[in-house]
């Protein structure tokens, strides 16, 4: 038997019992733009809608029609689902209608993506950090300005390393002289002592003697907090490194 489309049984019925689609929908408690979508065909109705309608305009399309609701395939159910979500969307931004109802909807939505937008921007800024030979950290605002600026040294430092580090602190506005600076057979940082001005009122010295194999794991250096809530803006020496 030809499978009949439900929208297609559902106009002949109501036509037939002399009822407009105002009516079906008040008699089946269901919207208007249901009903007019269902005759259309636009959406393929669920079973508890056909069930609703059938029961209230006195007909058995289940019966009657062999249509096999329940066998239809992944693909066809996958495409009514867009289909539905496009025309959600459409009816969405329709502000003829339900205007107050869809506007705070739609103001909802837009402050919840502009939340996550701006938690997404204060995790890149928590995340965007300048490393030099894992020894300069430079942490970023949302709009670009400096947040944090953390400087380590230790054992693992060469000259080259250092002068680097000495370059890429000036580009920020930190001035670092080394005063003393030491090295063992490997290039790598045995002592150092020096001066750091963060030209802004900031300014402090630090040292560390006789890096070696039994503490080379010692971390010194200094840390410039630009946050207006910081509780330490400025810090030499271990400072928690």
């Amino acid at each position: 038997m030809k499978k009949l489309d439900f929208g297609t049984k559902l106009i002949e019925v109501r036509k037939a019992k002399g009822l407009t689609q105002d009516e079906v929908a008040e008699k089946c408690k269901i919207t208007v733009r249901t009903i007019q979508r269902i005759e259309s065909g636009l959406v393929m109705p669920r079973a508890f809608t056909i069930k609703v309608i059938c029961e209230t305009l006195g007909f058995d399309f289940f019966e009657a029609s062999n249509t096999g609701y329940e066998a239809l395939t992944e693909s066809q159910n996958s495409n009514l689902e867009n289909h539905k979500v496009l025309w959600y969307l459409k009816d969405l931004f329709n502000l003829k209608t339900n205007a107050m109802k869809k506007i705070s909807i739609l103001t909802t939505s837009l402050l919840m993506i502009g939340f996550l937008f701006v938690l997404i921007l204060d995790t890149k800024a928590q995340s965007s950090v300048d490393k030099n030979d894992n020894c300069l950290v430079v942490e970023f605002n949302p709009d670009k300005s400096i947040k944090r600026i953390e400087a380590v040294f230790t054992n693992s430092l060469t000259l080259d390393s250092l002068v680097r580090v000495k370059n890429e602190l000036e580009n920020h506005g930190i001035s670092i002289n080394y005063k003393k600076l030491e090295f063992d057979e490997k290039n790598q940082l045995t002592s150092i002592n020096c001066d750091v001005d963060c030209n802004d009122g900031f300014k402090g010295s630090f040292g560390i003697g006789m890096l070696n194999a039994d503490n080379k794991n010692k971390r010194m250096g200094f840390v410039r907090d630009y946050s207006k809530t910081a509780k330490t803006p400025f810090c030499t020496g271990g400072c928690g490194l």
